[in-house]
């Protein structure tokens, strides 16, 4: 197999891809028109190319990997003639953003990079499938093999139908002419209608049925900005890593993904219009995923998919919006990726990212900052518009994030790992960031804002920072003999992962619920099971934190270190109630700066004193005084806040 016929111009000229000074200040600073957008999908054709080629010869070292389909070739020669009959409708499969997913996990399987349970050839007839999708819209007249996946054969950027072959895996045989075709296999026939085809089967129709299944094309328009996306629910590539099995969706499923996506739209072009022309210009899929907690959206993005994006069924139109333009930054920088490294290697620890639960390392802190600049902005311009819960929402996700932000770019500016690309990156975020400054925020969500920051900071290092064991020595004797904290005992924590860290934003979400639906959080008081269905991770201390009840609060964390003398969300949450109370205080100064420190000590303390130091009946105290057992976390606190350096 040779594969020798080339996609692209026909004098094999390489095409050097460069991004402009004026547009890389842009894209640095946080945004991007849609000129830039064009720029970074010319150099993402060449990519996606490079990516095929690299398939087509890990194939030729391979004989036979694709039987019982056809040689790669075969596929590769329709591709070329498809390109040859129609250019543009042939740029449209090649930044399938499904093509690069499947390109990446093609060779990592080819390389033995990772494992799975088709044989291969199943998954290297996706190019098949590829070439059959560029000949039907192309209007080619032709035949081709193609692979059938648990009794699904997929057309990317088409659709897809179910045949009753009776096995796992089967091959199909699919033939075409003036755009339409049939597919065959198990005895029997499906019709493939033009791409104007309707968005769904209807609803509650049989799966097991041979019958087309299109992907839903939804296109929302507004103040001149029109937004087209295919909603896929069946491209068995679509989730970014490897392959997935079709989740069909019903007719109402695609009616409400259109409203949302529609009223999304509009809150990004009234709000953001600086964001709709790259989006607009860019995204072109979006793969529904089933609904997750409120407040806790998952969505994700890769490099290898430029223009799509993994979303969770939204709450409502503000959600899905700043999720838009959230994995929209990452793409972005991903297409920047694939013209220069930002950074070039990474720092000897993993890093503080606050918006995950583990340490990442340089190249994904510099994806998440830029992803939440956006956020930020996003934030930024929706307060001046919306009312009522969402305009709350915007106050406090806006000062929450620019904090945040700031606090990341001034960290990572001055690594000696960014090249000049990254620094240049890091510092026009940074500027951005700054323009944000005199933005007023009302006190009430300052404060929220600043409580979250600091919760999640806290949580953060006592899951990940491990201190010297010399270190908790010295100190755990010193406090046990009744001495002053040691002078010059104190060296560096080392970051550890810890694997067990989920769900650190559990009180900010908490915090959110109480300023953006009373009503919702009233009912999770009342209701012990629905605060476990609806908020992961959170307790009833935490639930009487969000509430204000300072003292249910205090009582519930000193118990749950009573028993649990190492729970970082106990520790992290008295130090919240102790900066609530009384932010100058001893206690709250050293759990706000060291509380991975008095966590090690604590725990070093309770195995070394007397049987009770850790427990006793003061559970019930509002304010535990120094003869309770229950006290000892504060009183250790205190002792360390007396340390000028804990202040």
């Amino acid at each position: 197999m040779t594969g020798d016929q080339a996609l692209g111009p026909s004098d094999r000229t390489l095409v050097r891809h460069r991004l402009p000074q004026p547009h890389v200040a842009v894209l640095t600073a946080g945004y991007g028109d849609e000129e830039t957008v064009r720029l970074l999908l010319a150099a993402e054709r060449s990519w996606r190319l490079i990516q095929l080629r690299a398939v087509l010869d890990a194939v030729a070292e391979q004989p036979a990997a694709t039987a019982p389909l056809p040689e790669l070739d075969e596929a590769w020669r329709l591709l070329v003639t498809a390109e040859r009959h129609q250019p543009s409708e042939m740029d449209k499969i090649l930044l399938h953003p499904q093509v690069g997913t499947w390109a990446g996990y093609a060779l990592r399987r080819l390389r033995g990079a990772t494992t799975a349970t088709a044989p291969r050839w199943v998954d290297l007839g996706y190019l098949h499938a590829l070439a059959a999708a560029a000949a039907l819209r192309t209007g080619l007249t032709f035949a081709i093999s193609i692979p059938i996946r648990d009794g699904y054969a997929a057309l990317p950027t088409l659709g897809g139908c179910w045949l009753p072959t009776g096995q796992t895996w089967a091959v199909a045989e699919i033939t075409g002419a003036d755009g339409t075709g049939t597919i065959t296999a198990g005895g029997a026939s499906v019709t493939i209608p033009a791409p104007t085809a309707p968005d769904a089967a209807p609803a509650g129709s049989d799966p097991d049925a041979a019958a087309w299944v299109a992907l839903p094309t939804i296109t929302a328009e507004h103040a001149g900005h029109r937004l087209s996306v295919t909603l896929d629910h069946l491209d068995p590539y679509r989730n970014l890593r490897s392959p997935t099995p079709p989740d069909r969706l019903s007719a109402e499923q695609v009616a409400r993904w259109r409203t949302l996506l529609t009223r999304a739209w509009e809150l990004i072009v009234d709000a953001s219009p600086g964001f709709a022309p790259a989006i607009a210009a860019g995204l072109s899929s979006v793969v529904p995923q089933p609904a997750a907690e409120r407040f806790r959206t998952m969505s994700a993005s890769a490099g290898d998919a430029f223009g799509s994006t993994i979303v969770s069924e939204p709450e409502d139109a503000p959600e899905l919006a700043v999720t838009l333009v959230h994995e929209f930054q990452h793409i972005k920088l991903g297409g920047l990726l694939h013209l220069t490294p930002l950074h070039r290697a990474e720092p000897a620890e993993r890093l503080y990212a606050p918006w995950r639960d583990d340490p990442r390392p340089l190249g994904g802190l510099l994806q998440g900052v830029y992803a939440f600049v956006g956020i930020t902005e996003f934030w930024r311009a929706l307060r001046g518009r919306a009312t009522g819960r969402t305009a709350r929402l915007a106050q406090l996700e806006f000062a929450k994030w620019h904090s945040q932000v700031s606090l990341v770019l001034a960290t990572i500016g001055t690594l000696p790992e960014l090249t000049e690309a990254g620094r240049t990156l890091v510092s026009n975020l940074a500027e951005t960031a700054r323009q944000w400054s005199a933005e007023p925020v009302p006190a009430e969500i300052s404060s929220a804002a600043d409580a979250a920051v600091t919760d999640h900071r806290a949580r953060w290092r006592l899951h990940h920072l491990r201190p010297a064991p010399e270190t908790i020595e010295a100190f755990a004797a010193a406090f046990l003999a009744g001495t002053a904290p040691p002078t010059g005992a104190e060296s560096s924590s080392t970051v550890v992962s810890d694997s067990a860290a989920r769900r650190l934003d559990t009180r900010a979400v908490l915090t959110m619920w109480r300023l953006t639906d009373p009503d919702g959080f009233d009912q999770l008081q009342k209701d012990p099971a629905a605060l476990a269905e609806q908020v992961s991770g959170a307790t009833a201390a935490d639930l009487a934190y969000a509430a204000g009840d300072l003292a249910l609060a205090r009582r519930g964390y000193l118990a749950e270190l009573a028993t649990d003398p190492g729970s970082a969300s106990a520790w992290s949450g008295l130090g919240l109630v102790e900066s609530t109370q009384d932010p100058d205080s001893a206690a709250a100064a050293a759990l706000r700066l060291r509380p991975e420190l008095i966590c090690a000590v604590y725990q070093r303390v309770v195995t070394t004193s007397p049987p009770g130091a850790g427990t006793g009946e003061a559970a019930g105290a509002d304010v535990p005084t120094d003869r309770t057992p229950l006290a000892l976390p504060l009183r250790l606190a205190e002792w360390f806040g007396a340390d000028p350096l804990a202040r």
